[in-house]
């Protein structure tokens, strides 16, 4: 049996630089991780210090391709892992070629610090925390007489984390293969988490009547930590440290690297790389067209536009497994970042019978990831799928973010929508998201929340009904500058207005509309949708106007958009924020068509 992987290659992706410099966000918990310096904190070398150990490189000098795989210690990285060691190798085999001629080598992220976590809620450890959060660019090192340094979640924490390095290392050592450990904690805590704390704690009450109902704001960790983290920090270190040609994840999409491969190379003299990528773009570049055709609006998405200053670049799509795909959370990656990366589980499923109703018809043909596992005898093979916050976990949602934001929750009134009645108390507006339940003690109706508002920002209303009209909206706005195009052309190939376009649909460049998919949430069922370019609201570039043929449950700003092309949604165009959702059918007083309501997906 045959897996097809994607690849090419470009200089290293660069990463933002770390804005903030308190080192207690830097201490590590020593059982989570080596290399920390005496006092705990994580020294600017401690990664070379980590590299030192092992003096032999784990790359050869005379290697023809080096591949770092990130392996979490869960079973899909693990079967990517050994994908790649197992199949290149039989393909080489085949091809005569010297099974040196591939390195490969594992890297474990652990990017969270149980140190920067307590239970307890007094003043003075709040206080203590939100100094420490808006300590930017400070090299002081606060005292940690406040913070306990053994709490109950530090410690569950440690022991999880030094599990699934172990799950990591054990794989690694089935596999024969080195594994790395490294922690991006720093550059986690200044690009994903403190903007999340921060989104969380943004909205401001000024001016504002008891009347007012407002919209939450609940960002997604999972995009900056796939944009910043996954694709920036860790693939730079790959690659500079590491001298990594290829970088490849467990994630379940596909890249369409469509670069120029030169066949005058006679067969004997190229790599098995060389075949993959020649054969996969081809294979690729068919199925893309498949799913454009009839649909002649789409079409620029084939425009090959390039110059020598800006070649082609890889473009996203679905995994075969819709059950399971990860283009969602992966829109938010610059096309750059994709350029020599490897997603060797994008044409498999999780699971063996399951993803075929929304998977291609061939599935049934392949094994499972899980199956793969087994027959390989890979000790994670039977390990559970991790859920939670990226690289901190399953945890009380409300509970921890409360520990961070600015400001201590503050308690307030459950007032129904309909009636304007009080019908409970609750704790504090974090620890609730649009369209969720609101779990109201003593209650004889389920209620879910639908807005907060008052002149304090301190009441959540709530309705009755999960299909209520106040739930629903058909329109959000995106502004666009933050919005991610990915692989659609140069930046500097096309400009309007001064703005370089390259890298924007044609259609929306000219002004005209495109009919594409959009996605909410994850693994939401793709929503048939019209995008348009509105340049007279936003900032100077306007914002993405997206408006849905289906109402729309729970529309929260802060969460992804991701807009899709093709009959099947195969093409992922790119990601980003939501900005604000159009006004609910409540608000514009219609009537909400039930049977045309838009399934709200796994997350609701």
């Amino acid at each position: 049996m045959s897996y097809l992987f994607t690849a090419t290659s470009s200089a290293p992706s660069s990463i933002k630089p770390n804005l903030s410099k308190n080192t207690f966000f830097r201490r590590r918990c020593l059982v989570c991780l080596q290399g920390t310096s005496s006092n705990g904190a994580f020294s600017a070398s401690s990664r070379q210090e980590v590299h030192a150990k092992h003096p032999t490189r784990f790359f050869q000098a005379n290697h023809a391709v080096n591949v770092v795989v990130a392996m979490s210690g869960g079973v899909d990285s693990s079967v990517a892992a050994y994908l790649l060691k197992n199949q290149m190798r039989q393909k080489k085999h085949s091809s005569n070629e010297n099974s040196s001629d591939l390195n490969l080598v594992g890297l474990h992220m652990s990017n969270w610090s149980a140190l920067d976590e307590d239970s307890d809620s007094n003043d003075n450890a709040r206080s203590f925390r939100t100094e420490n959060f808006r300590a930017k660019g400070s090299n002081q090192l606060h005292h940690l007489s406040n913070k306990p340094k053994n709490s109950p979640s530090s410690s569950t924490f440690c022991q999880a984390s030094e599990q699934e390095y172990n799950d990591a290392q054990s794989v690694a050592e089935h596999l024969g293969i080195h594994l790395h450990r490294v922690s991006f904690a720093s550059e986690y805590w200044t690009q994903v988490f403190e903007p999340f704390v921060e989104s969380l704690s943004s909205d401001s009450c000024d001016n504002r009547s008891e009347q007012y109902i407002g919209e939450f704001t609940t960002p997604n960790p999972d995009f900056g930590c796939n944009t910043h983290i996954k694709f920036g920090a860790m693939k730079e270190y790959a690659t500079s440290r590491l001298d990594a040609d290829y970088i490849a994840t467990g994630h379940y999409a596909r890249l369409w690297h469509r670069a120029d491969f030169d066949s005058s190379i006679p067969f004997d003299k190229r790599h098995c790389f060389d075949e993959w990528m020649m054969e996969t773009s081809l294979s690729l570049e068919r199925e893309v067209k498949k799913s454009l055709l009839g649909r002649p609006e789409e079409e620029w998405i084939l425009d090959n536009r390039r110059n020598e200053h800006s070649p082609l670049l890889p473009i996203l799509l679905a995994g075969v497994d819709r059950g399971k795909d990860q283009s969602y959370f992966l829109s938010g990656v610059k096309a750059e970042a994709f350029h020599n990366v490897l997603f060797p589980l994008g044409h498999l499923i999780k699971n063996e019978g399951k993803g075929s109703e929304n998977s291609s018809d061939d599935v049934h043909i392949q094994q499972s990831v899980r199956d793969i596992a087994r027959d390989a005898n890979i000790p994670t093979a039977s390990k559970r799928d991790s859920m939670g916050i990226c690289f901190i976990g399953k945890r009380n949602f409300g509970k921890f973010v409360s520990q961070y934001v600015a400001r201590p929750p503050v308690p307030g009134n459950f007032v129904d929508v309909d009636t304007g009645e009080i019908v409970g108390r609750h704790e504090g507006t974090v620890y609730y998201t649009l369209g969720q339940g609101a779990k109201i003690s003593g209650a004889s109706t389920r209620y879910f929340v639908c807005g907060k508002g008052g002149n304090d920002e301190t009441t959540v209303f709530v309705c009755n009904d999960t299909h209520h009209p106040a739930l629903y909206s058909d329109e959000l706005l995106v502004d666009f500058q933050s919005f991610n195009w990915i692989g659609l052309g140069g930046k500097d190939d096309i400009e309007l207005n001064g703005i370089s376009c390259g890298h924007i649909p044609r259609p929306l460049v000219d002004g005209k509309s495109i009919q594409l998919w959009a996605r909410i949430r994850h693994l939401q069922p793709l929503a048939s949708c019209r995008v348009f370019w509105d340049h007279t609201v936003g900032n100077c570039n306007g914002c993405l106007n997206v408006r849905f043929d289906s109402p729309m449950r729970a529309t929260t700003p802060g969460q992804i958009l991701a807009l899709y092309a093709g009959s099947d949604g195969l093409v992922c165009l790119g990601g980003g924020p939501i900005r604000e959702r159009g006004a609910s059918y409540m608000e514009r007083d219609f009537d909400l068509p039930l049977s045309k309501i838009h399934p709200s997906g796994h997350n609701d």
